[in-house]
């Protein structure tokens, strides 16, 4: 007896269904190979979402944790939670602010320097990996779009 034939009453994707799942799978393949390239087989020190924000720490010296909300447009609870993983870490150092005795400033220690280097040689990587041999208008015209896509969703 053969066994029955698998019924598939779904109808095919839409244009537009099939392009985001084309993109939300390019995000989970370029996502990997950035974990990949950042740890190289050994303990990452951190995830990429609190580098990034020590990232802004070291290009901004100074940086509050509201101005790591605006600057990110992350909620000010994940922000917090992130801050908190740096400093934990060793990461990030947290000092008074020289004007608002209610708010610190921020910035890499020596070890996040360290980190910060790793993540800009990572990120260095994989984006010559994805983007490398586009000619210069196929990116910009790609850069263009995805800012576009960004903007339509902001509403």
């Amino acid at each position: 007896m053969k066994p029955p034939k698998p019924r598939n009453n779904t109808p095919p994707p839409a244009a537009e269904t099939a392009a985001l799942q084309q993109l939300m799978g390019l995000f989970g393949a370029v996502k990997q190979a950035f974990r990949e390239e950042l740890t190289g087989g050994a303990e990452a020190s951190g995830s990429p979402v609190a580098l990034r924000l020590l990232l802004l720490c070291q290009r901004q010296p100074g940086l509050t944790q509201q101005a790591l909300v605006q600057a990110t447009g992350r909620d000010k609870g994940q922000v917090a939670r992130l801050v908190k993983e740096l400093l934990d870490q060793g990461l990030l150092l947290r000092e008074p602010h020289p004007e608002d005795k209610r708010s610190h400033c921020l910035r890499p220690s020596a070890a996040g320097l360290q980190a910060c280097r790793r993540f800009e040689q990572a990120e260095a990587a994989v984006a010559a990996r994805l983007f490398g041999d586009l000619p210069a208008a196929t990116l910009q015209a790609m850069r263009d779009e995805l800012q576009r896509l960004q903007a339509r969703l902001r509403g």
